[in-house]
Parts: C-alpha cells; sequence; structure tokens
C-alpha cells in the first residue's frame, strides 16, 4: 500500500486502542454548533436580496450558481430557492455575506 495509507492506518489503530484502554492518553474534542433552519423565502423577499446586491437577475443567477430562468421563477413565486440557495440567501440577507464586484 502507499505511505499515506500506512500513516492513516497506524494513526487509527492508535486510536482505537486509545478509545478501549482506561488510560485515555489521545486528547479529544467535541464541538457543538447550531444551525439555523432554512427560511422559505417570499418572491418580494427574494427580490428585495438580489436588489440589495446591487445585481441584474443574471449575474445574480451566476453567483449563486443557478440559471437566471431559476431566479426569475424565485422572484415570480413560481419555485422556491433550497438547500444551498437559500442558505446563502439567508447570509445576504443578514449581512453576513457580501458580495464584491
Amino acid at each position: 500500500m502507499s505511505k499515506e495509507f500506512d500513516i492513516l492506518s497506524a494513526a487509527l489503530d492508535e486510536a482505537i486502542t486509545d478509545a478501549k484502554s482506561g488510560n485515555k492518553i489521545l486528547k479529544s474534542e467535541t464541538i457543538s454548533i447550531e444551525i439555523e433552519p432554512l427560511v422559505d423565502y417570499s418572491a418580494d423577499t427574494i427580490k428585495e436580496i438580489r436588489k440589495s446586491t446591487g445585481l441584474t437577475q443574471s449575474l445574480f443567477a451566476k453567483w449563486l450558481g443557478v440559471s437566471t430562468r431559476t431566479v426569475e421563477a424565485w422572484e415570480t413565486g413560481r419555485n422556491k430557492p433550497s438547500g444551498p440557495s437559500s442558505r446563502l440567501l439567508s447570509l445576504l440577507q443578514k449581512n453576513k455575506l457580501s458580495i464584491a464586484y
């Protein structure tokens, strides 16, 4: 096998041995984060968010990685953004993300 595989395999073996032993040597840390639920945006709100960026529908679509027709559908209420698009809209709306041009 490769050198990288051997290193990973040895590290995994060490972690398993440590987890099974009563005398823990390896440090561990638990991190918890709060994930906000996705927002269900109205057509008007999406249009307001886009206009606040100063971008046209076409440029906004390119920035989001969707088609212009998709942004048009959102802004007319025929469709709703989901997943990553909704998360990006949320970040833009809360001014936690900005578009530099």
